[in-house]
């Protein structure tokens, strides 16, 4: 069984990822293995006074501080035996080529502050994994203490919707649930939806959720909404007292989101559950 990668710098919004990364591990009986990034100090030159060039000891120090933090977290969060693993470089992209080279089935790492003012921003390490990485990245809310039990999946028919969906569908147990949702944009000039069409989609993802194979006694059911996708999804997932949601990253580079905006980066700005992005590169992988 391929194993889990946690990602952490040890802070404590990333005490649910440990958490859930550990029970995972235990869930589908693969190895956990714990990765932490230093991004090497960069030069400063203020313009006025003396540059700052960081001295060997001064990147030891930080190195060692970085390990200690993460050390702890896994102390605290019950996950012991486990030393983390030290890589340097930039951070999102050591991550995304760690999880290719251990053959991961997942990336696992902290969402990130719930404040809308902080993840629009736009620093979040999860959202640059969405973006990047070959292998599907579980962000996670800082306070979630137990694998994700009900499931709001996101399915567009694309390839990595469905990844992601049957990767969520691997964690569950009798008595969790699946809901397969499809979200149709609004038209700018409505046209009424026969129920023929409908139909149609609730078969297509009927189709889909049979072809998951999830566990016996997991309840699954289809869904067609209409409206903004990352709203409508958000929303719905409220409404159902999800806690997690998957989707598909399309792989839109920097100018379209700016342009068109991107559902993935949306959900992960905004959601207060745990999301689940198999991004383009998974095709590739």
């Amino acid at each position: 069984m391929q194993g889990i990668l946690l990602a952490t710098h040890g802070g404590v919004s990333a005490d649910g990822a440990a958490q859930v990364a550990s029970l995972l591990a235990a869930r589908v009986h693969g190895p956990l293995t714990t990765l932490v990034v230093y991004a090497p100090i960069r030069v400063v030159d203020y313009g006025f006074g003396a540059t700052y060039v960081p001295t060997p000891e001064d990147e030891a120090e930080m190195q060692a501080a970085l390990m200690a933090s993460a050390t702890e977290q896994l102390r605290r969060c019950g996950v012991v035996g486990l030393p983390p693993m030290l890589r340097t470089g930039i951070v999102p992209p050591e991550i995304a080529a760690t999880a290719r080279a251990l053959g991961a089935s997942v990336i696992v790492t902290g969402l990130g502050s719930h404040s809308i003012v902080d993840r629009t921003l736009g620093g979040e390490t999860a959202l640059h994994l969405a973006q990047g990485a070959h292998t599907p990245v579980l962000a996670v809310p800082a306070q979630t203490t137990a694998i994700p039990h009900r499931v709001i999946a996101a399915i567009d028919f694309s390839a990595t919707s469905v990844r992601a969906a049957r990767t969520a569908a691997g964690w569950l147990r009798a008595g969790d649930e699946l809901h397969l949702v499809f979200v149709a944009p609004k038209p700018r000039h409505p046209i009424p939806a026969t129920s023929a069409a409908n139909q149609a989609v609730v078969n297509r993802l009927t189709t889909v959720g049979v072809e998951l194979r999830v566990a016996t006694g997991v309840h699954v059911d289809a869904t067609q909404l209409s409206g903004d996708p990352a709203r409508t999804l958000l929303d719905h997932a409220h409404r159902l007292d999800g806690d997690l949601i998957t989707l598909g990253s399309h792989g839109y580079g920097a100018v379209k989101r700016l342009v068109l905006g991107s559902v993935a980066s949306r959900i992960i700005r905004l959601a207060t559950c745990a999301v689940l992005v198999a991004p383009i590169g998974c095709l590739e992988a």
